[in-house]
């Protein structure tokens, strides 16, 4: 698990989630082909195939739009808490948003 304090760059995060995103590998061939880069930042912890990697870390992959959507927004607005969800998602764009719950919505439950 990665913990940041306020000092710590949201850039520094991305960074690592892309260099470790690379690492991980997709199952669905299509999936990978259509995934956006900001997926990088969520692959960490939730996988490019949307299945989280532990228990403390939910499944995204097959979960409703509307719900990723409100969760992510939820976490950028401070109403849900959680150290790196607030951190990641409150650099989030309203398009970075939508590629994300686009990507992650329409993968088949792990």
């Amino acid at each position: 698990m990665i913990f940041i304090d306020n000092n710590t760059s949201w850039r520094l995060v991305i960074a690592t989630a892309i260099a470790l995103g690379g690492m991980i590998k997709c199952t669905d061939a299509r999936a990978q082909a259509d995934r956006p880069i900001i997926v990088a930042v969520c692959a960490p912890c939730h996988g490019t195939d949307g299945a989280g990697r532990d228990v403390e870390t939910p499944n995204l992959a097959g979960q409703s739009g509307i719900y990723l959507y409100n969760q992510i927004v939820a976490f950028q607005k401070g109403m849900r808490s959680h150290p790196v969800m607030r951190t990641i998602a409150r650099e989030l764009t309203e398009n970075e948003i939508r590629e994300i719950v686009a990507y992650y919505s329409i993968l088949p439950p792990p």
